[in-house]
């Protein structure tokens, strides 16, 4: 047998071996599944889903290496509000989530919470989840300026929305843009999307990072109220 026949395919397999190893990985990205309803009875949400106002909403976030995640809604009547990570929600985890699955915003001993829809928004909430493979300082940097979540304002431990400590410059107020172009391009992504759970999509401007939306309208009371 000719030496040279069977030499050039095994060197070929150990080049393309060797580009492989040296390559990021192209593994599917983390992915993530919006959860509306009671804890008990949740269903997928769907893109343009009608809900009614104060309905309960989680996120189930899975990856296969620590990540840091964000989450966000905004509507032209709250503005940009901070879903994850808020400081001001008891038990809810840290940036950055574990490898495996989490459901947000967390557990209060051991019972899940939820964030919620608002009401007497008109057009729609668009609800935004970014991951990444680190701290992203243009969000880090936001953080602290948006109206976030919270459940130690009241004896019960409801879930309710709230200013940051101190005096600080309020960003994403009613009826401004996003604050953040990362944001709107993940916001854009429900305009047309059809699946919005699942892997996330990549960002198409920075590597490492991943991000996905859905949209919800106030399901009107059939009276018209």
């Amino acid at each position: 047998m000719n030496a040279r026949i069977v030499a050039l395919p095994l060197l070929a397999a150990a080049v393309a071996a060797a580009v492989w190893w040296q390559t990021p990985s192209r593994a599917a990205g983390p992915a993530a599944t919006w959860r509306v309803g009671p804890v008990d009875d949740f269903s997928q949400a769907r893109n343009y889903h009608g809900l009614p106002a104060n309905s309960p909403v989680r996120l189930s976030f899975s990856c296969d290496a620590p990540r840091h995640v964000y989450v966000f809604s905004q509507s032209a009547e709250d503005g940009t509000l901070l879903l994850f990570p808020s400081p001001d929600v008891e038990g809810s985890p840290a940036n950055p989530l574990p490898a495996g699955r989490t459901v947000l915003p967390g557990e209060r001993e051991s019972a899940p919470v939820s964030w919620t829809t608002r009401q007497q928004v008109r057009a729609t909430t668009a609800f935004v989840v970014v991951a990444a493979d680190r701290p992203l300082p243009e969000l880090e940097a936001l953080l602290p300026r948006l109206r976030r979540w919270s459940n130690r304002l009241t004896s019960n431990r409801s879930m309710r929305v709230t200013k940051p400590a101190g005096d600080v410059a309020l960003a994403g107020l009613a009826g401004d843009p996003w604050p953040a172009a990362l944001l709107a391009r993940a916001a854009q992504r429900s305009m047309t999307d059809t699946q919005i759970n699942g892997p996330l999509p990549a960002d198409e401007e920075l590597p490492g990072v991943w991000s996905g939306s859905f949209r919800a309208r106030e399901q009107r009371d059939p009276a018209g109220k």
